[in-house]
């Protein structure tokens, strides 16, 4: 935004994308540039496209703008810790079965970013060592599905209910009314925190699913903004 700059375009429109970035090393900051992939649309395709990927501590992306990826737009993979993923608009990553802004299995601070159009702008395999905190993020109106996912350990296979190590998901805005806003498919091993958000729909069967452990407090309901001390649950 430098001087009205739109920031430089990479590209690709080849609908096998494996990774355009991949880090070498730790502490990697990608920022200020318009990442674009060959796939805006939610039909299934049998070829993959992904945008930036790290399996390294630090690893900052910032002042971006990632759309079109097929599977994931930016994913934090195993051994991946520290990372910081704010001040991006993340958009149109929404293949049925895939579509993720930010896939992580990890641990990734997601702030101040403007997601929309993508299947889940937040998913984790739940693997243990992953974890997130999302905050002061706008989602808008569009999903095909729960906007911010954690997978538990029947989603793995492993015999677990583990849905990650933890989650803290605060002083958000969840614009979507027709998709729940958050999916916990199993518990958190040290527990997850739902408060001081924003949600638009004013149904609360739309504001969380979990297997348990997850506190929700504080948050918001409906256009009209009322205040809710405790959120019932919807439980799996």
């Amino acid at each position: 935004g430098h001087e009205g700059s739109e920031g430089g375009l990479i590209f690709s429109d080849t609908l096998r994308t494996p990774w355009l970035f991949t880090s070498a090393g730790d502490c990697v900051r990608i920022t200020g540039l318009r990442v674009r992939g060959p796939y805006l649309h939610r039909d299934r395709i049998d070829v993959d496209s992904r945008g930036i990927s790290t399996t390294h501590f630090g690893t900052e992306i910032d002042n971006c703008e990632i759309s079109g990826f097929r599977s994931s737009a930016t994913g934090f993979g195993a051994g991946a810790s520290r990372g910081y993923v704010h001040h991006n608009h993340i958009h149109h990553n929404q293949q049925a079965g895939l579509g993720y802004g930010v896939s992580l299995a990890g641990d990734v601070l997601i702030e101040g970013n403007l997601f929309d159009w993508c299947r889940h702008h937040i998913a984790s395999s739940g693997a243990p060592g992953s974890g997130f905190e999302a905050r002061y993020n706008i989602c808008g109106e569009n999903a095909n599905s729960h906007l911010f996912d954690m997978h538990g350990g029947r989603d793995r296979g492993d015999a677990t209910d583990i849905a990650g190590d933890w989650m803290n998901i605060h002083h958000n805005t969840f614009m979507c009314e027709e998709a729940r806003s958050v999916g916990i498919r199993g518990v958190a091993s040290h527990g997850a925190k739902i408060h001081h958000n924003w949600f638009h729909s004013p149904d609360p069967e739309n504001v969380v699913r979990t297997a348990g452990g997850t506190e929700v407090y504080q948050n918001m309901l409906g256009p009209e903004k009322t205040l809710i001390s405790q959120l019932e649950i919807t439980y799996d």
